[in-house]
């Protein structure tokens, strides 16, 4: 069964937040008493039957060394595959020892089923590697199901040989079935008490395992209760089943890593996936939105934003003069200016904003529940954060130049000449300047022209006739909130 799965859910209760081994004595000091009562009471129930082994047979001796040569035979031969599958498992886990514990619980004197208990819990110290307050917990917590599970066995006087009897011998399997609920039922109850000690918020269903778990956890009783019926017929019992249960410890091994390199596959792929349509939305030059996810991620918030009745703002942003920069500098030069342009966009807009490279040097922002005056607001410190620009890179000769925004007077002596950056931008509001991400950036186009007929470097509205540089004052709300950009 799960002898791990009382370590692994212990380690959820009292191996980190909000429950560690030395909070629990300073938070929760009238609930440890819980584990020292369970941990005493198994204590003086192991010690009361260890004291009444005598008399023994040989017999029982035999049963006993036969089913402690399996135990040991098995945990050293799956000990690598054991740890591999406890380091890869996010939840419960099952190690098939049960076989063993529940098998002593059937046909081993009290005395003796405590010592088989505590010998395999020895050979898995070194696998589990749990600290030793959870170590004593989940063997307290699995003795006691060995102990209650022995006691139901032998105080109920069943024979465990075949009588001839039918309804005797059906007896016998009604009372393994329930002593095997019986065996399950302690664990998951001494651990669920543990389990709301450290966290009290959490559900019943949260450490009982998963159907799979506990269909695996039955068919290991249910081999355990068959190995406790063949012990008491023949002592060899043990060695006959140790090999079959190292071979089902092989299988769960190679499927759980069949299953870890699937996961690991279907995230690669999930992955990728995402990474592919991100590029296919992204312009890989400014890190903006391209034509396509523009399309997209505008249009989607033009909708919403209609929905809720709130305006939205689009710019229309165009670089001046940009084929001189490519004639005069060289084309290295235009895209360095372009991925500036992309950073500033990136910066200063706010998070929810949508804003794209629509083809060339022009590029478009959508603003979310933006009205106008707001967005010319926005629309001006982009174009003075553009005319501020200093960008560095090199000419057709490879020469290093940089060059400077229309805004700022270059420390250079011939810096003149390379005043080469500035925008003009066009602002349409949705709904007054058309219902829809397209009819509204055709209108921001229309203001946009107007601008460079009116000699660049300057942000008009749709519909208005602002004069540049006179545009509302930004509110103060405006000023004082942090912006960062999220361009996708």
């Amino acid at each position: 069964m799960k002898n791990s799965l009382t370590d692994r859910r212990r380690s959820r209760v009292l191996g980190s937040t909000p429950i560690r081994n030395w909070d629990i004595w300073t938070e929760h000091p009238g609930k440890i008493a819980y584990f020292f009562v369970l941990e005493a009471a198994v204590a003086a129930a192991s010690i009361w039957l260890l004291t009444m082994l005598a008399p023994l047979t040989a017999t029982d001796w035999m049963r006993f060394g036969a089913l402690i040569a399996a135990i040991t035979v098995h945990l050293t031969i799956v000990r690598r595959a054991e740890e591999a599958r406890r380091n890869d498992a996010s939840g419960p886990h099952i190690d098939l020892t049960s076989v063993w514990t529940f098998a002593a619980a059937v046909a081993l004197p009290g005395g003796l089923a405590v010592l088989a208990t505590i010998w395999m819990r020895i050979l898995i110290y070194p696998i589990a590697r749990r600290q030793p307050y959870r170590f004593v917990f989940g063997t307290a917590s699995m003795l006691a199901s060995t102990l209650l599970s022995w006691a139901l066995v032998h105080l109920t006087g069943v024979s465990l040989s075949a009588t001839g009897n039918v309804p005797t011998d059906l007896v016998l399997v009604l009372v393994l079935a329930i002593t095997a609920v019986l065996y399950w039922f302690v664990q998951v109850m001494t651990v669920a008490v543990a389990f709301k000690i450290g966290t009290a918020h959490s559900k019943i269903f949260d450490f009982v395992g998963s159907k799979v778990d506990n269909m695996l956890e039955m068919s290991t009783l249910g081999a355990g209760a068959m190995l406790g019926m063949l012990m008491t017929s023949h002592w060899v019992g043990p060695l006959l089943l140790v090999v079959p249960v190292i071979l089902v410890n092989a299988l769960l091994y190679h499927t759980a890593e069949r299953r870890a390199h699937l996961e690991r596959l279907l995230r690669e792929q999930e992955q990728l996936h995402q990474r592919l349509a991100a590029d296919a939305h992204t312009d890989y030059r400014t890190g903006l939105l391209n034509t396509n996810g523009l399309a997209e991620y505008a249009g989607r918030l033009a909708e919403r934003c209609r929905l809720d009745g709130e305006p939205m703002t689009v710019l229309v942003i165009d670089l001046d003069h940009f084929k001189r920069i490519n004639d005069t500098w060289g084309h290295p030069a235009g895209n360095a200016v372009l991925a500036e342009v992309g950073r500033i966009l990136r910066e200063k807009l706010r998070p929810g904003d949508v804003a794209g490279r629509d083809g060339g040097e022009e590029f478009v922002v959508a603003l979310k529940d933006t009205p106008v005056a707001q967005g010319v607001t926005i629309a001006e410190r982009i174009r003075e954060a553009i005319g501020s620009l200093a960008v560095p890179t090199t000419d057709k000769h490879r020469n290093v130049v940089t060059l400077y925004g229309r805004e700022i007077q270059p420390p250079e002596p011939e810096g003149e000449s390379l005043q080469a950056i500035s925008a003009s931008i066009g602002v349409a509001v949705i709904p007054d300047n058309g219902p829809d991400m397209a009819t509204a950036q055709h209108s921001a186009d229309a203001a946009l022209y107007k601008a460079k007929e009116n000699g660049r470097n300057q942000v008009r509205v749709a519909g208005l006739d602002i004069p540049p540089r006179l545009m509302p004052a930004p509110r103060a709300d405006d000023i004082t909130k942090p912006i960062t950009s999220r361009s996708a």
